[in-house]
């Protein structure tokens, strides 16, 4: 299983600035040469080991966040996507819907993840269930990352309230999304 390399350059980024590089370096430090690598080297192939990335975000949610409610990741995700819709895909944004967003779900993950499909489960008013197909029982921290990408992407869209909460459902995860 794999992950993009953009999406662990830019989390790092943020992680850094957050942290500083005092603390950036410390947890460095104490990782295997593996993960450790991932915070040295901005270059490589197009995608990364995600067990070495999650030593990665473990290691800094340890130190400096909450284990528990992974609000650290929570946190970096919120921030990097925003920059990301924001700048990146501000084009293909620019005249999106909730409806057109919910059809390019799949081809959104597949751009982070080699595992998996994102795949519409229900939808009606004002709320999605999205389910993550062909990946049993993922990590607390994919599922995470996945239900936070979603609020950014809604309060893209302009919708302020958007919530979503993930859950592991019979191996699967599923992510409740309503603005």
């Amino acid at each position: 299983m794999k992950t993009s390399r953009r999406l662990v350059r830019s989390c790092l980024r943020y992680v850094r600035e957050r942290v500083g590089d005092a603390g950036y370096e410390q947890v460095r430090a104490e990782l295997p040469p593996e993960s450790a690598e991932l915070l040295a080297s901005a270059t490589g192939s197009d995608w990364v080991s995600l067990d070495a990335w999650l030593v990665v975000l473990r290691a800094f949610e340890a130190r400096f966040g909450d284990p528990e409610t992974l609000r650290l990741l929570r946190e970096t995700v919120r921030a990097t996507m925003a920059v990301a819709v924001s700048k990146g895909w501000s084009t293909f944004l620019a005249d999106i819907t909730p409806d057109l967003l919910l059809q390019r779900a799949g081809t959104f993950w597949s751009m982070s993840y080699d595992t998996g499909r994102l795949e519409v489960m229900a939808r009606g008013p004002r709320r999605c269930r999205w389910a993550l197909e062909d990946w049993k029982s993922p990590p607390p921290e994919v599922m995470a990352m996945l239900a936070e990408a979603c609020v950014v992407f809604l309060v893209r869209l302009g919708e302020r309230t958007g919530r979503a909460v993930e859950e592991l459902v019979d191996g699967r995860v599923e992510v409740e999304v309503t603005w």
